[in-house]
């Protein structure tokens, strides 16, 4: 069983774009701001909205059915972890007002949503700082023309995550979630 597992992980992490991460000290994205370039992508809020739906509803490692979670608490800043788990600096970079207020309309259905500023803001070492709740982030999402990659993260406890990247299509509908790029990984 061992043997399988790491081969369907290898055969995963075989699959991933090889994509550079967004630096957040470019020109035109100060740290801290909580604005975005003029060019920003069409749609970037409901793109973000659409895979923290998606992640919420399909992809939360707890099958079919509702969330199980009873409150939402959302990073107000970009995640560095999200996607592959692995991050190791502090997004110094905020949400924009419309991109925030995009996922809270998608979350919200679900149970309230707190807004916080990073991770260590929700959990007391290995457990949620309140029971039964989840920690949402995101990640930059990357920009091919009419496609992107979405890094998501999910935490809800020591053994309760998911960190995973989705690939996403803008139709004349708006953005569509494709499906996952690489690998998923899960605690």
């Amino acid at each position: 069983m061992r043997t399988a597992i790491l081969c369907f992980v290898l055969a995963l992490t075989a699959c991933t774009l090889d994509v550079e991460p967004p630096d957040p000290t470019a020109p035109g994205f100060p740290p801290g701001e909580n604005t975005f370039p003029d060019d920003e992508p069409a749609g970037m809020a409901q793109l973000m909205a659409a895979a923290m739906l998606q992640l919420v509803t399909s992809d939360n490692t707890f099958g079919d059915g509702p969330p199980p979670f009873t409150e939402y608490l959302i990073q107000s800043k970009f995640d560095p972890q999200a996607g592959s788990g692995e991050g190791s600096i502090a997004s110094t970079r905020g949400l924009t007002d419309p991109q925030m207020a995009a996922i809270e309309a998608a979350i919200s259905t679900f149970g309230p949503v707190t807004w916080i500023e990073n991770a260590d803001d929700g959990r007391d070492g290995l457990t949620p700082k309140t029971e039964g709740s989840v920690i949402l982030g995101i990640g930059e999402p990357e920009f091919d023309g009419e496609t992107a990659l979405v890094p998501v993260s999910l935490w809800c406890g020591g053994l309760c995550g998911t960190w995973l990247t989705y690939t996403a299509t803008l139709t004349d509908s708006g953005w569509v979630i494709d499906g996952i790029d690489g690998p998923i990984a899960i605690s």
